[in-house]
């Protein structure tokens, strides 16, 4: 899982002199999943050549084949 930090910790966690495994450790903690969002992406982001803030734009969710035999 990746690490999210808070934007206080930006430069302590990116401090090349952070020696103290507890301060590490006390940024480590489980973020607030009120605070993230999610939503669908093209699937431009599973080419790497694509590196452009258009990966990150909303697109619409297509159903699925499944989806459209249940209806």
């Amino acid at each position: 899982m990746p690490v999210i930090l808070n934007a206080s910790d930006y430069d302590l966690w990116l401090d090349p002199g952070l020696n103290d495994t507890a301060d590490a450790l006390e940024m480590l903690k489980p973020y607030d999943a009120l605070q993230m969002g999610a939503y669908p992406v093209s699937s431009r982001v599973n080419q790497v050549q694509n590196d452009d803030a258009d990966c990150a734009t909303p697109v619409e969710m297509e159903s699925a084949p499944q989806g459209q035999l249940f209806g």
